[in-house]
């Protein structure tokens, strides 16, 4: 089995990555940096990163503290779902599901849809990564 390190020297070392600068821009070039965990395969990559951030931060944001207790099946937890049409909804859950972010409410998960946009979630949730 592949160690993680081996993982990220196959894909890094001397080879192009793209990262966020410390002005938050987003730039790429030749590294042997490959341990860096801030390295990305391409920019659609990079861009997808950002945009689960955005989605982590607007979570973090409306749930003001919250966070599910996975002890508590009776506490109700909402994430975020694509359906098939390519619109997103959003789906109760009381243990743990597919999602990395749940919300307090249903009201709240739909206003992060609004707020995050289409584009955003079809970057996170849509294979969108290419070479």
């Amino acid at each position: 089995m592949k160690t993680f390190d081996q993982i990220m020297k196959s894909l890094f070392y001397n080879k192009t990555a793209w990262f966020v600068d410390m002005f938050g821009k987003i730039k790429s070039n030749q590294t042997t940096l490959y341990s860096d965990r801030n390295n990305c395969t391409s920019q659609q990559h990079i861009e997808k990163w950002l945009c689960i951030n955005d989605l982590l931060n607007i979570a973090h944001g409306l749930n003001e503290g919250w966070e599910p207790d996975w002890t508590d099946e009776n506490q109700e937890k909402f994430s975020i779902i694509s359906l098939d049409s390519g619109a997103f909804d959003v789906e109760k859950t009381n243990t743990v599901s597919h999602s990395f972010v749940y919300f307090k409410t249903k009201s709240l998960a739909q206003e992060a849809i609004q707020i995050i946009g289409t584009e955003k979630l079809n970057r996170i949730f849509k294979n969108l990564i290419k070479k």
